[in-house]
């Protein structure tokens, strides 16, 4: 009797959620429709109340477009790096709205700016070697990642036990697959093996990607897990940046000048002493604000100026105060 009656609650539930979102599906299909019908003078009203909420509409949207891009582009981006990963600047960052990129981090890094897409050097190779000390206790895990190029190689040596095992993956989207469903993912990982009594595992990159190697623990006691990672890195070729700078802790952080051109990239080059085979990175766009005046201000005040003028020659006012909505018929699509 009690499943039955939870089961009520829970389909009672899910029918007033369900009839909740059909209303604001409809309020806001009555508010878009209305919009429309305003901007076709299809609504009669008085000239002036229908451009007083052009201009309303407009400044609304603008400034919600500008508040959502400046969250999206101009905060400050924090994210971690490997030691010697050399890699593109890919987040927060907008060739259009950004004037300049500040380049931050706890360790030594380069940075390069190209007016293309950077090209992977096959002749040049930096190598580099790591270990990880671990202790872990029932179901967990804990993995170290890496950014490798095209032609790169990377041999992992792990020792642990049976009830440790070890996955290789590749790309974040499946180390966040293989997070949720603990392994139990299809095709989330490249390989897989316990760690007794020991686990090589050689990596040829052929697709530029982050490489995760995942230690997966299903013991009730603490169990000694010991990895070695070997690293052969394949470099961009440097020689065609348009700017470099070289970043050392306590100085003054890289600011590089970005251009209008869309196919511009900024890549990082790491130093191989990061703490814990982790480095502490993070970035900020200084915004071009003629452009964000332009977008934001300029285009949107000419376009509403050229309806506002339509609407003073086309649209006629109501005959009658009678046949005037209110603004709340207007968004609410009462008659």
């Amino acid at each position: 009797m009690y499943h039955a009656t939870t089961f009520l609650k829970h389909m009672e539930k899910g029918r007033g959620s369900e009839e909740g979102m059909c209303e604001c599906c409809v309020e806001c299909t009555c508010c878009i429709t209305n919009i429309v019908r305003m901007l076709l003078c299809s609504i009669h009203m008085s000239r002036y109340l229908r451009i007083a909420l052009l201009w309303i509409y407009v400044a609304t949207a603008v400034l919600t477009a500008g508040l959502l891009i400046s969250i999206r582009v101009l905060r400050t981006n924090k994210f971690q790096a490997a030691p010697t990963d050399m890699r593109k600047v890919e987040d927060h960052v907008n060739n259009a709205f950004c004037q300049s990129l500040t380049l931050n981090s706890s360790d030594p890094f380069e940075a390069y700016t190209f007016d293309g897409e950077p090209v992977v050097d096959p002749s040049k190779f930096e190598q580099f070697n790591t270990s990880y000390y671990s202790f872990m206790m029932g179901r967990t895990y804990a993995h170290w990642g890496f950014y490798l190029l095209k032609g790169s190689k990377a041999v992992v040596v792990s020792s642990g036990s049976k009830l440790i095992s070890a996955f290789i993956i590749k790309g974040s989207s499946n180390l966040q697959a293989w997070i949720d469903n603990k392994g139990s993912c299809d095709g989330c990982y490249l390989a897989s093996h316990i760690t007794s009594p020991a686990f090589t595992y050689t990596l040829n990159v052929s697709q530029s990607d982050d490489y995760y190697f995942m230690y997966y623990s299903t013991s009730n006691n603490f169990i000694y897990l010991d990895a070695y990672v070997y690293i052969t890195r394949t470099l961009y070729d440097v020689s065609s940046a348009t700017s470099h700078c070289f970043y050392r802790p306590n100085d003054k952080p890289c600011s590089l000048d970005i251009s209008l051109s869309p196919h511009m990239n900024v890549v990082y080059h790491n130093g191989d002493n990061g703490p814990y085979g982790r480095i502490d990175m993070w970035s900020t766009c200084k915004s071009r604000v003629w452009m964000y005046v332009i977008v934001f201000a300029l285009i949107p005040a000419l376009m509403a100026a050229g309806v506002t003028i339509l609407f003073w020659k086309y649209c006629k006012d109501a005959r009658s105060q009678e046949s005037f909505p209110s603004i709340f018929q207007i968004h609410g699509g009462g008659k």
